[in-house]
């Protein structure tokens, strides 16, 4: 899948626009197992002196950030699409 950051950009601004203030910070390191640089990415909600929640792919961080968008969505404004697809009452 290509061109996922933009897609992640628009909602983290989406996300803003409802009050929500993510923060993403990356970090690089060397794995002797795979012969190559990991890139870790650590999305912070408050404060990063605390315990982020960390994805080692832009695709996981993407679908984290889509439901953090469905839950802000179905429970703010009320669903437009009669509550189909949620899992929790």
């Amino acid at each position: 899948m290509r061109n996922i950051q933009p897609k992640i950009n628009k909602l983290m601004a989406a996300l803003r626009k409802k009050g929500i203030v993510y923060k993403i910070n990356t970090q690089q390191f060397y794995s002797e197992e795979q012969d190559r640089l990991i890139t870790k990415m650590i999305l912070w909600e408050e404060h990063p002196n605390r315990d982020g929640e960390v994805f080692y792919s832009r695709v996981e961080l993407l679908k984290h950030l889509v439901e953090r968008w469905k839950e802000v969505n179905d429970h703010g404004e009320g669903s437009e699409n009669g509550g189909a697809g949620q899992p929790n009452e």
